[in-house]
């Protein structure tokens, strides 16, 4: 309560205005995203590239980024009539983002390796090529156990709870089985993803928009990023723009 000149009592004015309950949310929606970033930023800064997205090699790949608050999940959904399988990635701070693609058999070998195909690719590890490297003896144990805070998908995940048995149901595999590098997931050049900005931007504003919201539809990217241009950096956005320019210019070049 204040006191007027006059000597009458009014409420004092608070944060209680519908106004204020947004700009609060809003701020704390802004922090969480900050926190995020900050944490995906901090794990790839450190992050390698691995030979394979294996639930083991990504989980182990991932183990720096769970120390820094994320987590994941993996559950089969219903989308359209279709079965998907949506991996959530989340920060302790609030925030998460999360990709799906057509669910195979749940707990069957291709269901592990999408889920793993689709955490390395939320956390924008690098997959393919040289194997990936790491400094001796950094304190992590060899065999990988369930990491902290990690949910659903590694406590349903052998690849996570028992090594020994994933070696045997991964490395067993086919060449061609559900161990085998998405190709998808493989980065860009710096070359390649100028040129796909360069092709973007010169695109008519009408075709630019409907790109967008495919896009954002397709690669489920959060209503709160503002632009796709830096989510443009694997093999299989390329792929996306290039089926697009096509549709676009009537199957002609």
């Amino acid at each position: 309560m204040t006191t007027t000149p006059c000597g009458r009592m009014e409420p004092t004015p608070g944060p209680t205005s519908a106004f204020d309950l947004n700009q609060a949310l809003l701020q704390s929606r802004e922090q969480a995203r900050a926190q995020w970033a900050e944490g995906l930023a901090q794990f790839q800064a450190q992050m390698a590239a691995i030979a394979e997205t294996s639930m083991q090699e990504v989980v182990q790949a991932a183990a720096p980024a769970f120390a820094l608050g994320f987590s994941f999940s993996a559950q089969k959904l219903i989308n359209e009539e279709h079965e998907v399988l949506r991996v959530t990635l989340r920060h302790r701070g609030g925030a998460e983002e999360f990709s799906e693609a057509q669910a195979p058999q749940e707990g069957s070998p291709a269901w592990y390796a999408l889920t793993a195909s689709l955490l390395a690719g939320l956390l924008g590890i690098p997959v393919g090529g040289s194997p990936r490297t790491i400094e001796p003896d950094q304190g992590r144990p060899q065999p990988q156990p369930s990491v902290p805070d990690v949910t659903a998908a590694s406590a349903a995940s052998p690849a996570a709870d028992d090594p020994d048995s994933a070696d045997d149901e991964w490395d067993a595999s086919a060449p061609d089985g559900p161990a085998a590098s998405d190709p998808g997931l493989e980065p860009l050049t710096a070359d390649e993803i100028a040129t796909l900005h360069k092709f973007l931007g010169a695109m008519p504003q009408e075709a630019r928009k409907r790109f967008t919201i495919e896009f954002r539809h397709h690669f489920q990217v959060p209503r709160e990023v503002r632009t796709i241009k830096d989510r443009i950096t694997q093999r299989r956005h390329k792929d996306f723009i290039d089926v697009f320019e096509r549709e676009l210019g009537g199957g002609t070049p």
